[in-house]
């Protein structure tokens, strides 16, 4: 039996897989949650900092809170000391919850800090998702 979308009553509730996916992602506390969320502000730079400053920095990392930003050069990474605030502002506003605590500027890519304590909760979570679905088409 097949619905017509048109039919299906909104009740504020996920109707489609994809919808639910995002939800679970953007609303959970897991490793992956953690994961899109970040994808989705490093996909979207210029959305939550402008245009014209999303063409001088990129997001290069996040580690509990904190959010480190590649800055191009000395004079923009001046520029954005005066805007942290605002920018943290920004960002937890469109994802609608404290995510960004403080916002480090960086003229280094490679000077970001790696958490191997997340590193492992989302290899572990991955692979139990692997298993789970493996386990749900196991004929």
């Amino acid at each position: 039996m097949s619905y017509d979308p048109k039919y299906i009553k909104r009740t504020g509730q996920p109707t489609l897989g994809s919808e639910a996916l995002q939800s679970l992602f953007e609303n959970g506390k897991s490793p992956l949650s953690q994961q899109f969320l970040r994808w989705k502000m490093w996909r979207k730079w210029s959305d939550f900092v402008g245009p014209l400053m999303s063409q001088h920095s990129e997001p290069v990392g996040y580690v509990r809170g904190t959010l480190y930003v590649w800055v191009e050069s000395s004079t923009w990474l001046q520029q954005m000391v005066f805007l942290r605030d605002p920018i943290m502002e920004s960002i937890n506003k469109k994802l609608g919850f404290l995510f960004v605590k403080n916002v480090h500027l960086t003229l280094d890519k490679k000077a970001v800090p790696r958490d191997p304590e997340e590193a492992a909760e989302l290899r572990e979570s991955i692979a139990k998702l692997m298993k789970d679905d493996k386990d749900d088409f196991d004929f």
